[in-house]
């Protein structure tokens, strides 16, 4: 394999499949939980259900069914010691509600991360770089509030955030952004679903590919945000500029479609982050419950 230019490629190694995720020890894992003061628990994981929560379009709803259920007792069926039961379904796209993405997502030039053949990904799933690969994700969190920044609920459609943003969130809310963090960046966007779900899908703000060198400065091991692509939707400079360069250049995982309103109402821009994907194999992500531990 040959590393490109401005990339992680080979820094691992040239059979590495984890990407900046390698930079997650055991001491960091150690020096994130002394984060924890007060206990306080946030969830960042949208509801899982099929209606009332950001969709994007081209994707398959989710789907729910109860296999069984009280109306299977209703109607005769007899279980043993009178216990009745309850068991379901569900069938979901793992890029449809919070969810992760594995490093085998996205590629261009006829290359993945690291140098690896798009024929690694099959309609059988993904033989390298599958989100099989990484870890759990237990970090320092860091909450950038961009939309708290400027004062607002959420930042206006399609509204650029640079590194200068960054910059000015991070000193704001007196928070660095170091190695080995995971950077969670609030637009407020997700406030714009219930009233407008057209304009929440077609004119997203986001970070810039002008941020990505301000990132992968800081060793960030996976960006998330509250929108649907993490990055500015659709952007001026070609087709997800950000998923190129952090995904495929950087081996930087990307998480979408998290909630962050409670996390950044309560000041928290620093914190205890624990994230664990599905152990789908050969799965190109997959849906996500994080939390922050304050």
């Amino acid at each position: 394999m040959t590393a490109g230019a401005e990339s992680n490629w080979g820094r691992w190694g040239p059979d590495d499949e984890r990407g900046a995720l390698n930079l997650l020890t055991p001491d960091t894992v150690v020096d994130a939980a002394r984060l924890v003061r007060d206990g306080r628990v946030f969830a960042l994981g949208l509801p899982v259900q099929p209606r009332g929560v950001p969709m994007t379009p081209h994707r398959p709803a989710i789907v729910h069914l109860m296999a069984r259920d009280g109306g299977d007792y209703a109607a005769g069926a007899v279980a043993p010691d009178d216990i009745g039961t309850a068991d379901d379904y569900l069938a979901l796209p793992v890029h449809g509600t919070t969810h992760v993405d594995a490093l085998c997502h996205l590629w261009y030039g006829g290359q993945l991360y690291n140098g690896y053949s798009p024929t690694e990904v099959r309609s059988s799933g993904a033989s390298k770089l599958g989100i099989d690969k990484i870890p759990p994700i237990v970090a320092r969190g860091v909450l950038l509030d961009v939309a708290g920044l400027h004062g607002v609920d959420h930042l206006e459609a399609g509204h650029p955030i640079g590194p200068d943003e960054l910059d000015a969130a991070a000193a704001a809310q007196d928070v660095e952004v170091r190695p080995g963090d995971v950077l969670l960046v609030r637009t407020g966007w997700l406030k714009v679903f219930d009233s407008d779900p057209d304009l929440y899908h077609r004119l997203q703000p986001g970070i810039t590919i002008d941020a990505v060198p301000w990132i992968v400065a800081r060793d960030v091991v996976a960006v998330g945000s509250d929108n649907s692509a993490v990055e500015r939707f659709p952007a001026p400079s070609g087709n997800v500029p950000v998923h190129r360069r952090l995904l495929r250049d950087y081996g930087v995982h990307l998480m979408e479609l998290m909630m962050l309103d409670a996390l950044a109402a309560a000041g928290a821009h620093e914190f205890l982050f624990v994230a664990s994907p599905l152990r789908i194999t050969r799965g190109a992500g997959s849906p996500l419950n994080p939390i922050a531990i304050t």
